[in-house]
């Protein structure tokens, strides 16, 4: 038998341990969710998955998981927890990856260096692994204190600790190759929404519900006032009240955010004619209740958000961030924190033969990048790559023992 035999075409499934440490469940969740499922789907892999105890990622993908779990944060506790957790990991991961024997283990972070530890013990088992990570920006731009420790650690080690990386969109993978100096692969696996959205955006809206009324506009989902930059809307708001009129600002959902909202609100509330705060709702009645989505984020992978918008023919009004160039034309994005520019294209989109040429190319993207069927492609091609990167390394462990056999028998001679 060759050593390339466990992976050729006549073989069962390989199986992939894809680890998740995050005791939350935020938007790379959603798409881990949905590659388990796809990988699940298409049968040349056998999806595993090591979560957290506890977690929601864990509860949600119960058919899916490892017999172990990570420990949950909760239950580790005192000066030195962070070792106890360390050490916990260790076992769990260890122990985890010698039951399951995966061909491949695939971390998931949520931004660089979120998981470090996870990231050195899934070197340390000298298993094949890739990361996936929907946002490459440097951390220093993403507001974190420890911003050019992790950047410099990031250069010097971690960049090329996996076998491979795998992001969201060509762009970011390019700006990610470059600054942090990755000589790995960085391979694609582009965003797509749920399914039952898809359905109901094949009949986009394309124009406004009541033309010429107020023109409503919505800030939907995580608040968050640093990474979302709803500090930068909120300061246009108060400063800038009158240029608003004529719209409906409405926030929709639920996060820390809220309370700089609630405070704003409070302290000028005349405010209220044009900014409202609701709490979180499904995603279909709060885009069919609008006019144009707003996105004033400091950074994002490929929000989920954008996605689900372009779907049902609400246009979106963005930030210009790599997650957002791919797929929003130039004319609907503005500079990060530039919120005079962002309304007057929100304006702009008043005119019916504007919303409707933004609104059917915005849905021409999205077919062709973030539909079930691109998203199936996707998952498709990046199984080639990961198998062959997997057999590649597979191959590289075989000559190396044979070698070293070989050695040993000679000098036994």
């Amino acid at each position: 038998m060759s050593a390339l035999e466990p992976f050729g075409p006549a073989t069962p499934p390989q199986k992939w341990l894809l680890i998740d440490g995050s005791s939350t469940f935020g938007g790379h969740q959603v798409m881990l969710e949905r590659w388990i499922g796809e990988l699940g789907a298409q049968g040349r892999v056998v999806p595993r998955l090591l979560a957290r105890d506890g977690s929601m990622l864990r509860e949600r993908q119960a058919r899916y998981v490892a017999a172990s779990s990570l420990p949950s944060d909760a239950s580790i506790a005192g000066h030195f927890g962070w070792l106890q957790k360390a050490l916990a990991d260790a076992r769990v991961v260890f122990s985890t990856i010698e039951a399951e024997q995966p061909e491949l283990c695939v971390l998931v972070e949520g931004c660089l260096l979120s998981q470090p530890w996870l990231a050195l013990l899934c070197k340390l088992s000298g298993r094949p692994f890739a990361t996936y990570i929907p946002i490459t920006d440097q951390t220093r731009a993403l507001g974190f204190r420890s911003g050019p420790i992790r950047d410099f650690l990031t250069k010097i080690l971690f960049g090329n600790l996996p076998d491979a990386w795998v992001t969201l969109t060509r762009e970011q993978a390019d700006a990610f190759a470059s600054w942090a100096r990755v000589r790995r692969d960085v391979f694609v696996l582009p965003n797509a929404v749920a399914p039952h959205i898809e359905d109901e955006g094949r009949r986009p809206r394309l124009e406004q519900a009541e033309p010429g009324s107020e023109q409503r506009v919505l800030v939907f989902g995580r608040l968050d006032s640093y990474q979302k930059g709803l500090d930068f809307l909120l300061a246009f708001v108060e400063r800038q009240a009158r240029e608003l009129s004529g719209l409906k600002l409405r926030l929709v959902g639920d996060g820390p955010g809220r309370t700089d909202v609630l405070a704003l609100l409070e302290r000028a509330p005349g405010l209220a004619s044009v900014l409202e705060l609701a709490a979180f709702s499904a995603p279909v009645p709060a885009m069919r209740a609008h006019d144009v989505l707003l996105l004033p984020s400091r950074f994002e992978g490929v929000p989920l958000v954008m996605l689900e918008a372009m779907a049902l023919g609400l246009p979106v009004v963005a930030s210009d961030l790599p997650g957002t160039r791919a797929f929003i034309a130039p004319e609907c994005l503005f500079a990060v924190g530039d919120l005079q520019r962002a309304f007057e294209i929100v304006r702009e989109l008043r005119d019916p033969e504007r919303r409707r040429a933004v609104v059917l190319r915005n849905r021409e993207r999205f077919t062709t990048l973030a539909s079930g069927a691109a998203f199936s492609g996707s998952v498709a091609r990046l199984t080639d790559a990961l198998v062959a990167l997997a057999a590649k390394k597979h191959l590289g462990r075989v000559k190396t023992r044979g070698g070293a056999l070989r050695a040993t028998e000679q000098g036994v001679a």
